[in-house]
C-alpha cells in the first residue's frame, strides 16, 4: 500500500471504526453475540483461549479451555458446541469440556477443523483443511447430527473458513480461503442437502483472502479480508455494496449485537515483523455502528 493511500484509508477509519478492546488476541475469531446476557463470545484459534466481553460494563474476560478453540456456538439448553483443533467437544456454561464427540478424520489424517455454525435444521456444521498446504482440496464441511454423528456435506475445498446460513435457512454460503473465493449453495432444511453449487464472488489477490464470513438480516454477506486491511459487504447478488477499512491488516470475522454494532475480531498472526511494528492495534477488537439488523444465533440441537 503506497503512503498516499496508506493515509487516506487511516483517515477513513478513524472516523469509522472504534478500538474496542486491546486483547492482544493472535488469531481473534469466531464472535457470537449473546443476546439474553448482552456479551460478546469470541475464541483465539492459536491459543487455549475464549473471550467474552460486556460491552456496557466494559468488562473483559479471558477464559481457559482444554484445547485450541476454533469456533463457539449455543447449545438448545445449556453450554456451548465448540471445534477445537482435533476434535468436537459439548462445553458447559463455563466453557468446561462436558462431553468429547470426537473427530470424523482419521487417526492419521494430516487435516484440521476449523470454523463453523449451526444450520437452520439445528445441526452443527464445520470446516477441515491441510495445516502445512492450505491450497489442499482435500478440505471439507462435515455435519454433526442431533445424535452426535458425523457427516461429511461439502467436500473438495481448500480452507473452508467462514460460513452462514440465510434468514429463511434456504441458502448456504461458504469462503473458500485459498479458492480466494465465496461459494453459494441452495439448502434443504428437511432433508439437508446441499445442491445448485454457485461462486457468488472471487476476491482478487490484490485484496487478501476472504476469511470469516456472516450474513445480516437484510440479506446482506459480510466477509473479512486476510491480510486485506478490510470487511466487505455483498449484496444478494455478488455485488459490492459497503467497503470498511480496518487499520490492522487482518480481519478475521464479524458479529452483529441486537443494535446494529457490527464487532471485529483480528489477528497478528501471518504477520510481518514491519506490521507488528506498524500496526501495534492487530489482534484487537473492533467495531463500526451501522444500520443493520443480526440474523439471531442458532443453537444446536444436540
Amino acid at each position: 500500500m503506497d503512503r498516499e493511500l496508506k493515509q487516506e484509508v487511516l483517515d477513513i477509519v478513524k472516523k469509522e471504526v472504534m478500538l474496542i478492546s486491546e486483547c492482544k488476541n493472535f488469531c481473534g475469531e469466531a464472535p457470537i453475540w449473546d443476546t439474553r446476557r448482552s456479551y460478546l463470545f469470541w475464541v483465539d484459534t492459536g491459543r487455549r483461549e475464549c473471550f467474552s466481553l460486556s460491552p456496557d460494563e466494559g468488562k473483559l474476560k479471558k477464559i481457559e479451555v482444554d484445547g485450541l478453540p476454533q469456533a463457539l456456538a449455543f447449545r438448545q439448553e445449556r453450554g456451548w458446541i465448540c471445534p477445537m483443533e482435533d476434535r468436537v467437544v459439548l462445553l458447559d456454561d463455563q466453557f468446561n469440556i462436558e462431553k468429547d464427540l470426537g473427530t470424523p478424520l482419521k487417526d492419521d489424517s494430516p487435516f484440521l477443523l476449523g470454523d463453523g455454525t449451526v444450520g437452520p435444521d439445528g445441526c452443527y456444521y464445520f470446516g477441515t483443511y491441510h495445516p502445512e498446504d492450505l491450497s489442499n482440496k482435500g478440505g471439507a464441511v462435515y455435519r454433526v447430527n442431533k445424535d452426535y454423528s458425523f457427516e461429511m456435506v461439502v467436500l473438495n475445498m481448500a480452507l473452508p473458513n467462514g460460513m452462514a446460513f440465510s434468514k429463511n435457512g434456504e441458502k448456504f454460503y461458504l469462503t473458500e480461503m485459498f479458492g480466494n473465493c465465496i461459494w453459494e449453495f441452495d439448502f434443504s432444511v428437511r432433508t439437508g442437502k446441499f445442491s445448485n453449487k454457485t461462486l457468488f464472488t472471487e476476491v482478487p489477490e490484490s485484496d487478501g483472502y476472504p476469511d470469516g464470513l456472516i450474513l445480516d438480516g437484510e440479506g446482506g454477506i459480510w466477509s473479512a479480508h486476510w491480510q486485506g486491511f478490510k470487511v466487505t459487504r455483498y449484496t444478494s447478488d455478488g455485488k459490492i455494496d459497503r467497503t470498511v477499512p480496518i487499520p490492522v491488516p487482518t480481519a478475521t470475522c464479524m458479529a452483529f449485537n441486537d443494535s446494529g454494532t457490527l464487532y471485529i475480531t483480528t489477528a497478528s498472526k501471518g504477520n510481518s515483523r514491519e506490521q507488528m511494528e506498524e500496526h501495534i492495534h492487530s489482534g484487537s477488537l473492533f467495531a463500526i455502528e451501522t444500520s443493520h439488523t443480526a440474523i439471531p444465533e442458532r443453537a444446536f440441537i444436540g
